[in-house]
């Protein structure tokens, strides 16, 4: 089975605050992670190989290690790989994404995200994106999404 390359984002996909309320902290300090929303992406990541990239603008206050030691308290499965780079050209999340395919090369990968500025990417990338609503996160509509297109995506390998 091939690895496929998971582009995590946090706000609205794990983290499901309202943006007029202040984050909920765990024991360890940082913000909460709705625990079905966990439990969602536990599933997939135990019916799918993947390698986790954090595109979470969270990803410029932590270091990789804080972060996986966060995934480690909040019980998820796997541990993230890496960040997406920093890019100073990219004003937008989607030109970040587009911009990482890209110089990664990676062919096999699913976007998990709330951000609505990847709505405009194009049919081929858009077709990898699991749109999450903030309040809602990674449900099981969601999950059930992903699943899907994953095995669409195998079928056609």
């Amino acid at each position: 089975m091939t690895k496929s390359v998971l582009i995590l984002d946090l706000d609205g996909v794990l983290i499901t605050t309202p943006m007029w309320k202040a984050d909920e902290i765990d024991s360890d300090g940082y913000s909460k992670f709705n625990e079905d929303c966990v439990t969602n992406l536990n599933n997939l990541l135990s019916k799918f190989e993947f390698e986790i990239w954090l595109s979470s603008t969270r990803r410029t206050v932590k270091t990789l290690a804080e972060f996986n030691q966060i995934f480690r308290n909040r019980n998820i499965k796997n541990l993230i790989s890496g960040f997406l780079p920093e890019y100073p050209d990219c004003k937008t999340r989607k030109d970040e994404i587009v911009k990482f395919i890209e110089e990664s090369k990676f062919s096999n990968f699913l976007v998990i995200d709330d951000d609505k500025s990847l709505n405009r990417l194009e049919e081929k990338h858009k077709e990898k994106l699991i749109l999450t609503e903030l309040q809602k996160g990674f449900d099981i509509e969601k999950l059930e999404l992903a699943i899907e297109r994953i095995k669409k995506e195998q079928n056609t390998i």
